[in-house]
C-alpha cells in the first residue's frame, strides 16, 4: 500500500540528527524566530496555544522566553523529537508534550492559538491538507486563531519541484515529498474547514527566504 506524503515522511523525522535539523532551520532563517516575531502581538501570555510539529522546541522556547503563563501544547509526531521536548521541558510545569500525529491527536481542552509553522503543512498530502485544517480548527476556541507558515510558491531553499506544487527533498535520511499550496488553496481549506476570515503577511526571513504566514480566523 502506498503511503500518503505525511506517513512517507515519518522516515525522515524519525531518523535525522538533531544538529541537522536544527542547521535546517539556519538555513531557513528561523533561528531568530522571525516568524514569531511578526505575530507576537497575537499571542498574549494568557492565551492557551497548541504548536503542531514542535521539533526541537524553537517556538516553546519563543514563548517562555517571553513568560507566556498558559498552558503550552508541543505536539510532535516523531519520538526521537518527542523525547528531546520531554527532556528539555521536564520541569516546565505549563509545557505539555503529546507524541502524537495531528491526524490522529485527541486533545480534552480547545485552545486560543494553533500555531503551524516552518512549513509543517507541506509534509501533507494535496488531499490530505483540507482535512487536517478541519481537524485543527476543531481544536480552537470560539474566537480562536491558526497560523500557518509556509514557503511563498517558486521559493525554494534546499528542495526542488517535481511538478508545479509537488517538491522533493532528497537527503540522507530519507525523502521528503511535499505539496505547496498556493494562496487559493489556502483559501478554500479555511472555507471548507468553518473559518471565518483569512488574512496574510508576506516576509522575507533573515537568510531572504520569501515566506507567507496565514492568519485563520474561526
Amino acid at each position: 500500500m502506498q503511503m500518503s506524503g505525511n506517513d512517507s515522511n515519518k522516515i525522515f523525522y524519525n531518523t535525522v540528527p538533531l544538529e541537522v535539523f536544527q542547521s535546517l532551520t539556519q538555513q531557513g532563517g528561523f533561528d531568530q524566530c522571525i516568524d514569531l516575531e511578526l505575530i507576537k502581538k497575537h499571542l498574549p501570555t494568557s492565551a492557551s496555544v497548541m504548536e503542531v510539529g514542535a521539533g526541537f522546541g524553537r517556538c516553546v522556547d519563543f514563548l517562555l522566553n517571553r513568560k507566556h503563563e498558559a498552558k503550552i501544547l508541543a505536539i510532535e509526531q516523531s519520538p526521537q523529537l518527542s523525547k528531546v521536548l520531554l527532556d528539555k521541558y521536564k520541569d516546565q510545569s505549563k509545557v505539555q508534550v503529546i507524541n502524537d500525529d495531528i491526524k490522529t491527536l485527541i486533545v480534552k481542552d480547545k485552545v486560543d492559538v494553533v500555531l503551524w509553522l516552518f512549513s509543517g503543512m507541506l509534509d501533507f498530502a494535496k488531499e490530505e491538507q483540507p482535512v487536517v485544517l478541519k481537524r485543527l480548527k476543531s481544536f480552537l476556541k470560539s474566537d480562536g486563531k491558526l497560523f500557518l507558515d509556509i514557503p511563498q510558491l517558486a521559493e525554494l531553499t534546499v528542495a526542488k519541484y517535481t511538478g508545479e506544487q509537488d517538491i522533493v527533498m532528497e537527503t540522507p535520511y530519507g525523502n521528503i515529498t511535499t505539496f505547496l499550496p498556493s494562496f487559493t488553496d489556502v483559501e478554500h481549506y479555511a472555507n471548507l474547514a468553518g473559518f471565518r476570515k483569512v488574512s496574510v503577511i508576506n516576509y522575507q526571513t533573515t537568510t531572504e527566504k520569501k515566506r507567507s504566514i496565514f492568519t485563520l480566523e474561526v
